[in-house]
């Protein structure tokens, strides 16, 4: 009897003490002279092993802390909100706990949502892409990009805007796969692209401006018009080299390309009775380059702006397989139509 006495005693005892290290446990902390307070992102779907080690390596709990073991206590082994908190290493493990319960986040975890623009798309296809995507309103993003450039991407872009000559963005909106937030405002959207541009785009051109007679609307505007002639990228420089003949003589550019910019139901194939819309973007009309760009161009074509090949060709003209013959001359341009039609 007095055995069986004392060792209830000692479980009695062993669970007291097993108690009390628990609850020191939840009471200890990584640092309490850091009050300062971090930001720590839990994933979606994050186990709670994870979310232990995530909160261990950032020093917001002290290592081999009892986090697994008061957490099932708590009853938060099965989900933790995901999303942006603000932990300190000065918060006891049950402080960390409970607003981890409770889903304490500063920012609730977003959707993120893949979005590609392949090279050569114009803000009214990106438009539709966005719209599929789920990402942005299709409307207010043309009115953005094509009319209403507001001051404050202005002033957040104050180093691209000083390119621009016009309120649209048309050729400055990067073409490239985005990760987007599916709740990010329009101007949001924007600006990433626009970011994306003066990566790309405004590096290489700090370094190749001083090879070129021609401002980087203009060079963006030709490239632009090479983009979508060239189905092969090995033809881009020759293209360029074309334009750039016909420009230095005073010929017209004759590019199809941008007529189907200027009609407001273009088709796949330019027809005769199209080439006498009145714009300034009918080169078959207006000689020079047309106001702007026609689509986004990526940085091949806009290098290919800059550095055009050095050939005789003044005529092209594409084959079934999208490769083009050259000319040189209008005569040998006719003969080149008919072996193009025949292959």
């Amino acid at each position: 009897m007095l055995r069986s006495l004392g060792l209830w005693k000692s479980c009695l005892l062993l669970i007291f003490i097993a108690l009390l290290l628990f609850t020191a446990s939840l009471l200890q902390m990584a640092n309490p002279l850091d009050p300062k307070s971090y930001e720590i992102v839990v994933p979606k779907g994050s186990s709670m092993i994870e979310v232990k080690q995530l909160l261990e390596e950032a020093g917001i709990l002290p290592r081999a802390s009892s986090f697994g073991l008061a957490a099932r206590a708590l009853g938060l082994s099965t989900e933790i909100k995901a999303g942006k908190y603000h932990f300190s290493p000065s918060e006891s493990l049950l402080s960390v706990l409970v607003r981890l319960k409770q889903g304490d986040v500063v920012e609730p975890e977003l959707t993120r949502v893949k979005v590609t623009f392949p090279e050569g798309l114009s803000i009214y296809r990106m438009a539709e892409i966005l719209r599929a995507s789920g990402v942005s309103d299709p409307d207010k993003f043309q009115a953005l990009v094509k009319e209403g450039i507001n001051e404050p991407l202005r002033n957040a872009h104050w180093s691209l805007f000083k390119y621009i000559p016009s309120e649209s963005l048309e050729g400055y909106l990067y073409p490239d796969t985005y990760w987007f937030f599916q709740e990010a405002t329009v101007r949001e959207t924007v600006e990433i692209m626009l970011t994306r541009f003066e990566e790309k785009v405004l590096s290489f051109w700090d370094k190749a401006k001083g090879d070129t007679h021609y401002n980087l609307h203009e060079i963006l505007t030709l490239a632009s018009i090479i983009e979508k002639e060239a189905k092969q990228p090995g033809e881009r420089v020759v293209i360029s080299s074309v334009f750039y003949n016909r420009l230095r003589i005073g010929m017209p550019l004759a590019a199809d390309p941008t007529v189907k910019y200027a009609l407001d139901n273009p088709t796949k194939k330019v027809y005769r009775n199209q080439l006498t819309v009145d714009s300034l973007y009918n080169t078959y009309k207006y000689k020079g380059l047309p106001p702007g760009p026609i689509c986004n161009p990526g940085i091949e074509s806009i290098m290919a702006a800059v550095y055009p090949a050095k050939t005789d060709y003044y005529y092209f003209v594409a084959k079934k397989d999208g490769l083009h013959l050259f000319s040189k001359s209008w005569a040998e341009h006719q003969k080149a139509r008919i072996k193009a039609a025949s292959k």
